[in-house]
Parts: C-alpha cells; structure tokens; sequence
C-alpha cells in the first residue's frame, strides 16, 4: 500500500512537506517512479513562503497542505493496516524501537522508517532521544484497538479502503454526471460486509 490524514484537522504546510518529502524518498528507494520522475518535491528554502499553520488560520487556502494531505492520510491508513499504534501501545511507556517495529509488523527496515517517520511528522506517534517511539494522547485514545473509545476501523475500512479510492473518480463524475449508487456498489457483498463493519466500528464510541 502507498506509505504515505492527514488528520483532516490542523495539517501544517511544514508537516504536510515533510510527509511529502519521506514519501518521495520511499518510492525513490523502492524502484515506484520511473527516473524522469525523480525530481525535487519541495522547492528549496527561501524559494517559497508560508504563513499559516493549521487549516483554520488564514482568510486564503493553504493549496499545499491540501495537495499533500493524501499522503498524510495514508500514513494513518498504512500504520492501522500493519498494526504500528498497537504495538507502540504494548510497548508502555518506555515506547517502542523501529527495529521492534520491524519484526513484529513484518515490515523491512527503510520502509518502517520511512512510515514512522511520516506518522511522526503528522504527531500520530512521538520519537525521544533515544530512538524510542510512542504515542500521542488521540492515536492512544483513538486508534488503539483495545481501546474503547477506538474507531481505527472506521478509518482504515470506510475511509482508507472506501471513500478514498472512489473520491478518485470526482473529477470524471464531474465531468459525466455518472456515479455508482448505493444500490449498485452493496450489490457486492464483500463492499457491502465492509461498509457495514466500518459502521459500526465508528458508532460503537460513541455509544461507550
């Protein structure tokens, strides 16, 4: 899966970059982009200025933490997915190491890093002095899945595995005026089996 949610609210253009930047390398790294397309991502410092932090300050759109934010939301997707929060969780407070990480994910060293790094970069998770990583008060309360105020599924199934693909079809509906109903896409009941998990999973904190 892409390795790069923004948590929808209060992605910074810094964060956004830096996530930006770590995904770039990870495709670099692994043989995803053709040579041509290896080019700078981020434009040098001095070159571009920014004035806002967050989503909210500003009378104007911040248009680079609104492009990169795809990659952002991944990261959250990809750390569900492999179960990154879980095993920092079991770790305590003492935290976690990449090479810990490495193993009991089943993800190889560069790209582990590659994903702790972005996480880090959005404040999912937080790294010390010594390599150690562990996680923020929302991932812990959020998207732990022994937590019961958890609702990572709603994310990962509904939002990763759903919406996201079909928001890629916007600009053709547009276009068309064609788009699937409801009816069409719970004809298949594995979309159907999914939806209905994800559901639930986002309704049951609420009612905790």
């Amino acid at each position: 899966s892409c390795l790069l949610l923004a948590l929808p609210t209060k992605l910074s253009t810094s964060m956004a970059f830096k996530v930006a930047a770590a995904a770039r390398r990870a495709v670099w790294q692994h043989g995803l982009l053709p040579v041509q397309s290896k080019l700078p991502l981020v434009a040098p410092c001095g070159v571009r200025r920014f004035s806002r932090n967050s989503w909210e300050s500003g009378d104007d759109v911040d248009l680079d933490s609104v492009a990169y934010g795809f990659m952002a939301s991944q990261a959250l997707f990809t750390g569900l997915e492999v179960g990154v929060f879980d095993q920092i969780a079991t770790a305590g407070e003492k935290g976690c190491s990449a090479e810990v990480l490495q193993k009991a994910c089943g993800v190889e060293g560069p790209r582990m890093t590659t994903l702790l790094t972005a996480l880090t970069a959005v404040k999912c998770i937080r790294r010390d002095p010594d390599g150690l990583y562990t996680l923020s008060p929302n991932t812990s309360k959020f998207m732990v899945t022994t937590s019961k105020q958890y609702y990572g599924d709603y994310l990962l199934y509904q939002i990763g595995r759903q919406f996201y693909h079909r928001m890629g079809a916007l600009p053709e509906v547009m276009k068309t005026g064609k788009a699937p109903s409801y009816a069409s896409w719970f004809s298949d009941p594995e979309v159907a089996k999914t939806y209905t998990q994800a559901q639930h999973n986002g309704s049951v904190p609420t009612a905790k």
